[in-house]
């Protein structure tokens, strides 16, 4: 099994988490995780990110704020 190195493991973190990877490319950047604690952290950093983001997605917007999206949009589209 081909090794990968933490700018590599880094830059595949987020294909990682939504197991974008093939099965090889998974089983690479598990074992490099388990033994780097600098992309451990980087990791784990992602993971916190990703669990805001989905949050925050799950939230329901203020009935003003979806106002405000619902007028741009109808503005936008008598422009075009």
């Amino acid at each position: 099994m081909k090794k990968v190195d933490c700018e590599e493991v880094k830059k595949g973190v987020h294909e990682y988490l939504h197991s974008e990877l093939h099965e090889e490319e998974l089983e690479q950047v598990t074992a490099h995780l388990a033994n780097c604690d600098s992309c451990e952290s980087h990791y784990d950093i992602e993971v916190i990110f990703n669990q805001v983001i989905q949050r925050a997605c799950d939230e329901v917007p203020a009935e003003q704020l979806a106002e405000r999206v619902m007028d741009r949009l109808r503005e936008i589209q008598q422009h075009d």
